[in-house]
């Protein structure tokens, strides 16, 4: 794979060049087995080795933040620096077993939709229009990982990452990074788990960042200024007379969209989708939102949109007052794309299908799922023209054709299920041997 070439340097580790192992497991991700982990790859990729993918994946030294880096700027020189151009922020999570796997606890499972025992991991995605590829994550640790120091040193997890950090702070790292790589998107968008954050929202701004994040229908907002009818403190100014005072108006965002959504809004034009032209009802309003936290009140604009159900979608963003609402319209629709990428990374490219522990190997193997789907845009941006419509399912169906596979006889069938079944057997026995000692 050139795209391996390209990268190879990373490879190179202490004068040895471990980039033929980055090969077999790239052509294990984008293959089509229907497991992907590394026992899997080894029995589909030709001259692949168990052991050496494992110890490369779990305990090799090369630098996954420097991949990253290299790939954000070729993923910024395709879809980076048009008025499109879109960073978006979204956690995803990995059901797992026990309680080994690093940052793995019973927390809120967005697979599944309820608790569940998982690693939960935050992505930055750059996206332009209906392309878009993974650039970025944050593991997320449980405060309770953070304090049990013994068991983040079994996870080999770095002394300087034994700190719990908000799934909101991670996201606000990855927007940092994102602008020390270079990337060059025109806003940042994100679901209601970092919109209801105005922590976050108050700090993209004060960077200099445009957002437009979905809100929970609950949020509260302000007709005028909250802020200003706030009790002074130290020296008094010349009091205003009550009766001058103007009320303030505070309602939720649904209570704002109920009293003028149906004389309100209009029908726009958000992109073209294959299903024809995407026409949806919006409703767009300036309002005040203040943090109390805060000594100023921020303005901000409620985007309204009224889904094929009836039901209202809600997203704030500080974009100027004058912004077109069709503009606006397209950027609330746009995180989709960091949806479907997760899509694609987990039907298709085996995001999900690991079984490693360690926050090295998590690391490292989350880099290479970024690498696959950078391979993946990067084909269909060459094909656009002559295969407008190739998919991600698409690419690894040729690549299974293209790229050497293993062709096995019957006894090297046999050879790869016993050897299987030998490495289930020493993983119960060392199960029961912790049992046994607990």
């Amino acid at each position: 794979m050139d795209l391996c070439h390209e990268y190879g340097n990373h490879f190179v580790v202490k004068g040895k060049d471990v980039g033929q192992h980055a090969r077999s497991y790239l052509s294990g991700l984008v293959g089509t087995q229907r497991r992907k982990n590394i026992e899997r790859i080894e029995e589909d990729v030709e001259a692949s080795n168990y052991q050496g993918m494992q110890q490369f994946i779990s305990d090799s030294p090369w630098s996954d933040a420097a991949v990253l880096a290299q790939l954000a700027k070729e993923a910024d020189g395709l879809l980076g620096g048009h008025r499109h151009s879109a960073l978006y922020l979204d956690e995803t999570s990995f059901v797992k077993k026990g309680a080994a796997s690093v940052g793995v606890q019973r927390q809120y499972c967005g697979r599944l939709g309820k608790l569940e025992n998982c690693q939960v991991g935050v992505f930055g995605c750059l996206g332009r229009e209906s392309r878009s590829t993974l650039v970025d994550y944050r593991l997320f640790l449980p405060e309770a990982w953070a304090k049990d120091q013994a068991r983040c040193t079994k996870a080999k997890i770095p002394p300087e990452h034994r700190v719990h950090r908000s799934k909101v702070a991670l996201a606000l790292e990855i927007v940092e990074q994102s602008r020390r790589r270079g990337l060059r998107f025109s806003w940042v968008g994100g679901d209601e788990v970092y919109g209801n954050s105005p922590a976050l929202t108050d700090a993209l701004e004060d960077m200099g960042e445009t957002f437009l994040m979905d809100v929970r229908s609950t949020l509260q907002l302000s007709e005028s200024d909250p802020s200003l009818h706030r009790p002074k403190t130290g020296r008094p100014r010349k009091a205003i007379p009550p009766a001058a005072q103007p009320p303030v108006r505070v309602q939720t965002v649904a209570q704002w969209a109920q009293e003028s959504f149906a004389r309100g809004s209009r029908w726009v034009t958000v992109r073209e989708t294959t299903r024809g032209v995407l026409r949806v009802r919006l409703w767009v309003k300036a309002l005040w939102q203040w943090n109390q936290s805060s000594r100023v009140a921020r303005s901000r604009l409620l985007i309204v949109r009224q889904e094929e159900d009836g039901s209202f979608k809600y997203s704030l963003s500080n974009c100027a007052e004058d912004t077109a609402w069709e503009h606006l319209g397209f950027m609330q629709a746009q995180r989709f794309w960091i949806e479907r990428s997760f899509q694609d990374a987990k039907s298709e490219l085996g995001m999900a299908q690991y079984e490693v522990r360690g926050w090295r190997s998590w690391h490292h193997h989350m880099t290479l799922i970024c690498l696959a789907m950078l391979f993946v845009l990067k084909e269909r941006l060459l094909l656009a023209e002559e295969v407008p419509l190739l998919s991600a399912r698409d690419i690894v169906e040729l690549l299974a054709f293209y790229l050497p596979r293993r062709n096995r006889n019957e006894d090297e069938l046999f050879e790869c299920l016993y050897t299987r079944h030998e490495l289930r057997r020493r993983d119960i026995e060392r199960r029961q041997r912790i049992s046994q000692k607990e």
